[in-house]
């Protein structure tokens, strides 16, 4: 089953933020912040930029989550994380503006394997921790 991000004002304020930045420097032709190690309007100031853009872009658009055939799959850009469900013991919610496959602060925080923990933030939570705990009924889920 197919589990969509949930995108919070901060992460839309960061994407568009970057999108303009870049937008802003590109269209008014001077460096932002004076001395730069790599001049933007270099050939690899133009690759370095695009790959950043390409990997904002990516991320933005392709972060999911799945449940199937055991697994929890996901999908952050070009990065792939696939849990077996029967290796997830704890779950619970977590405000964290920190680095994590996730496009939102309010997300879940899940424990797996051997101290393995990484944050998520599917759109419909109820749901899918619902189908977690069908899936693994020794699943502890604390609700802060």
């Amino acid at each position: 089953m197919y589990f969509p991000t949930k995108k919070d004002v901060l992460a839309r304020l960061f994407f568009y933020g970057f999108l303009a930045f870049i937008l802003w420097i590109y269209s008014f032709g001077f460096e932002p912040f004076g001395l730069q190690l790599i001049i933007y309007n270099s050939p690899l100031g133009f690759i370095i930029t695009g790959a950043l853009l390409v990997l904002v872009i990516w991320i933005w658009f392709d972060t999911k989550y799945y449940l199937n055939s055991g697994d929890l799959i996901i999908k952050f850009g070009p990065f792939k994380w696939v849990i077996d469900m029967n290796a997830i013991k704890k779950i619970s919610y977590e405000r964290s503006p920190f680095t994590a496959p996730a496009l939102s602060i309010d997300r879940l925080s899940i424990l797996y394997g051997n101290y393995k923990v990484i944050s998520i933030s599917p759109k419909n939570k109820n749901e899918f921790i619902h189908l977690l705990k069908t899936n693994n009924p020794d699943i502890i889920f604390e609700d802060n």
